[in-house]
């Protein structure tokens, strides 16, 4: 049972947008989950009193911060332009044994240009070079007290369950019996930018396959403003394999709320569903 309420360790740091963390729209939302992994990353060493992320498993086996559901929501990515300032403040606790949560905030100046929300487990490889072989790691050595997350990541937690087992009929403003046929994308993952240092395909490049798959099938002439998204994991794939994307929308047409289930091919293995809600300008200008 958690001990303490909410949030135990923070951290916060300072940047210049320039092209590295820029998009066509604003701060990218790519950029944005990588450097959000990476603060709950350190986040999670500083958490657990160590100097580096180094953690292994009860068999010795390196243990990674795997992440099970990504909320990204209140989001204005595009008044983060280049030469601007702006800061990711984060505030990380532990949910249980092996689980974790972390909030980060993104300002420019006084104004919030966003929110994202992780969930993540610690994960271990049971079997060398075999990604299908993840699987929840028991870590020793944690004295970090466990802690009750708060009310959004708690729901998140509870919509990545529901999710996941496939007992839902409404979610995000989606609606599963009324949705159009699945639009399909195929991809192949590109071991030198889509797979991260630990050899796994990288959470944050789920949302650039979403994205690949939104710009090549719905006709889209220019990119939209991104207002929220969830991401709900469930596996990985090795180096060779490939994914299939099938997109859903309401209805014909519509472009600003799309829902997205991720397979793996080779086995057709669901590894992740994907929620998206966009605005697209009528006028089409750029901020």
């Amino acid at each position: 049972m958690p001990t303490t309420t909410a949030f135990i360790a923070s951290r916060s740091e300072t940047y210049l947008a320039s092209m590295p963390n820029l998009a066509y729209t604003g701060l990218s939302e790519n950029w944005l989950l990588k450097e959000c992994g990476h603060q709950h990353w350190l986040a999670l060493a500083q958490l657990h009193n160590r100097p580096l992320p180094d953690f292994v498993d009860e068999q010795g086996r390196i243990a990674y911060a795997a992440f099970t559901a990504v909320k990204l929501w209140n989001l204005k990515l595009e008044t983060i332009i280049e030469n601007r300032s702006f800061q990711i403040n984060t505030r990380i606790g532990r949910g249980g044994h092996a689980r974790h949560y972390s909030e980060h905030e993104v300002r420019l100046g006084d104004r919030i240009a966003g929110h994202v929300g992780l969930l993540s487990t610690f994960v271990s490889r049971h079997v060398p070079g075999d990604n299908r072989s993840v699987s929840k790691a028991c870590l020793s050595g944690t004295p970090a007290p466990v802690s009750e997350p708060p009310t959004v990541l708690n729901e998140l937690h509870a919509d990545n369950r529901r999710i996941r087992s496939g007992d839902w009929h409404s979610h995000h403003g989606i609606d599963r019996h009324s949705i159009e046929g699945a639009r399909v994308f195929d991809f192949t993952p590109c071991p030198d930018i889509d797979f991260n240092g630990a050899d796994l395909l990288y959470f944050a490049n789920f949302q650039a396959v979403v994205e690949r798959a939104e710009w090549a099938l719905l006709g889209l002439r220019r990119p939209g403003h991104i207002r929220q998204r969830e991401l709900h994991f469930y596996g990985n794939l090795n180096i060779s394999d490939s994914l299939q994307i099938k997109l859903h929308t309401g209805q014909p047409g519509y472009r600003d709320l799309h829902w997205c289930e991720v397979y793996r091919r080779s086995d057709l293995f669901k590894l992740a569903d994907i929620f998206t809600r966009k605005i697209h300008l009528s006028d089409c200008s750029r901020p």
